[in-house]
């Protein structure tokens, strides 16, 4: 059995079929610059917008650009476009012409540019932002924005520039300091357990020689002091690979926080006795996270050597306090603080505060820190003291011990 097809059906895409058949035509002219103007129909009816000036020889010249390229009426509705922005924002040119240039722009952004449209009337404009293309990938890139006069009166120029390139160019030179910068410090601060082992090996020769075995003795645990101490920056060299290239996976296990935070307490009494430092601790037992025990206390152990080293042989406070659904522990000092415009990068890789600068180090136990804080669903953040000195609080999710 055939089904009929009603006759208004069969006109209404008859018409359909020449609306788009007229358009293609339409389209193709525009490119070949054999048209002058173009019927924009909306809400308003239709608009008539001739194409003046844009002879044939310019657009070819637009048509082989790199920029995307787009006309505007002065409403910010696009006349006319080339062929680099649909490739911007992937679409064929037939879904782009009639529409507003704000609509290819995220949505919290497309009433700056909106605004920016109407301020290009007057002068050029020129603003960065992203362009959003049909598949949902962004593209940075930089708008400028020109008025042109006609004589149906102004319309507007774009030119789009995707910045991509420019932004992974500026990324790698940045890398590029950032390596440079490391590779110094890291050959300074090597440089020095090296020169004191060295010379503690040649006292151990000498003094074995007299046979003096109270002097090859001390000889032999500084050596081995210095050791450790290339042995501790080298673990921190591969703990910022490990951290950077996403290879460090978590142990977690419920652990009591006040426990881990004591050990490391301990650990450290030596160092901090050497800097003439106290450890004071307020610790509440009983506060329990999911974590990893050894990555955690080596983020608070990083945390409190930065106080014993910064804090100025004061004492360094440790407190650690159990709320509802968060475990808070706050270290403070009352050393030289940080100038409160490097609080906010801090917590980034081979970063010293410029008041740090004659004590040494790598720049990375604080971000190393920071990660494995992260990686535990928390926080950290650094703050001046009224009194001096430095507080970092630390905040982790709190559970409950699971039942065995």
């Amino acid at each position: 059995m055939k089904l009929r097809q009603n006759p208004s059906i069969r006109l209404e895409i008859e018409e359909l079929r020449q609306r788009l058949h007229e358009a293609e035509e339409t389209l193709n002219a525009i490119r070949a610059g054999d048209v002058d103007a173009l019927v924009v129909s909306g809400p308003a009816g239709e608009k008539v917008f001739t194409l003046e000036g844009a002879e044939h020889p310019y657009r070819i010249i637009v048509e082989t650009m790199n920029e995307g390229a787009v006309s505007l009426s002065a409403a910010g509705v696009i006349l006319y476009c080339n062929s680099a922005f649909a490739r911007m924002v992937a679409r064929p040119l037939e879904q782009i012409m009639g529409n507003e240039l704000a609509e290819f722009v995220p949505a919290e952004r497309r009433d700056l540019l909106r605004s920016l449209i109407r301020q290009s009337r007057e002068q050029a404009t020129r603003a960065e932002m992203m362009v959003v293309a049909d598949s949902g990938t962004s593209i940075p890139a930089q708008f400028s924005l020109n008025p042109v006069d006609l004589e149906e009166g102004p319309a507007i120029g774009v030119v789009i520039t995707d910045l991509s390139e420019r932004l992974r160019n500026e990324e790698a030179q940045a890398a590029v300091r950032i390596r440079d910068d490391f590779l110094a410090i890291a050959a300074h601060e090597l440089r020095t357990p090296l020169s004191a082992l060295t010379l503690r090996l040649g006292l151990l020769e000498r003094h074995a020689a007299k046979g003096d075995s109270g002097q090859v003795l001390s000889s032999a645990r500084r050596a081995q002091d210095q050791a450790e101490r290339i042995g501790r920056l080298i673990d921190r060299l591969l703990d910022v690979s490990q951290l950077a290239g996403g290879a460090s996976k978590l142990q977690l296990a419920p652990c009591d926080l006040g426990t881990i935070v004591e050990g490391v307490a301990e650990r450290m009494m030596e160092e901090a006795s050497h800097a003439g430092s106290e450890l004071q601790l307020s610790i509440t037992h009983g506060v329990n996270v999911v974590g990893d025990k050894l990555r955690l206390e080596e983020a608070i152990g990083n945390i409190v050597s930065n106080a014993v080293k910064f804090g100025g042989g004061q004492p360094v406070g440790i407190e650690l306090e159990g709320r509802k659904s968060t475990a808070t522990l706050a270290i403070h000092d009352c050393g030289i603080g940080i100038p409160p415009e490097e609080l906010a990068h801090v917590f980034g890789r081979f970063e010293r505060s410029s008041n740090s600068r004659n004590y040494g180090g790598l720049g990375l136990g604080l971000y190393i820190a920071s990660e494995i804080i992260r990686q535990h669903g928390g926080t950290i953040r650094a703050e001046n003291r009224p009194t001096g000195g430095t507080s970092f609080t630390i905040e982790l999710p709190r559970t409950k011990i699971l039942p065995e």
